[in-house]
């Protein structure tokens, strides 16, 4: 599992781990994140580019590019799907394909906690 040691410490689920969630009972699959983080974006791609790319997948609620602090950091996006099913097929055809010249690492993420902004840094 790896760390994004940004924007509100999400953990990115491997995508076994993501299909594994599939089995889950109908209660808890209600449950499962709809959020995708995409890291590793070229500075040219803009907001419009990022959902033609994830619309192909399913209906999106949001699609935030966020800019680092840093100019030495990489670009990365913020991307909510209407459902699990939709996001998990965004994950599955999009991690480790290339985007704008840039191979994209493309995960579904736990959502903020309520109340808490996805830009809050508490280190």
């Amino acid at each position: 599992m790896r760390t994004l040691h940004r924007s509100g410490m999400f953990a990115l689920r491997t995508l076994r781990q993501s299909q594994q969630m599939l089995l889950l009972s109908n209660t808890q699959s209600r449950r499962l994140s709809t959020h995708v983080s995409v890291i590793g974006l070229h500075w040219k791609t803009d907001e419009t580019r990022l959902r033609q790319v994830f619309e192909a997948y399913g209906t999106l609620e949001t699609a935030h590019l966020v800019t680092p602090e840093h100019s030495s950091m990489h670009l990365w996006a913020s991307v909510v799907f209407s459902t699990f099913d939709e996001a998990l097929a965004a994950v599955s055809e999009l991690n480790g394909q290339e985007l704008d010249g840039r191979l994209l690492r493309v995960g579904i993420v736990d959502p903020p906690v309520e109340g808490e902004s996805v830009a809050d840094d508490t280190s």
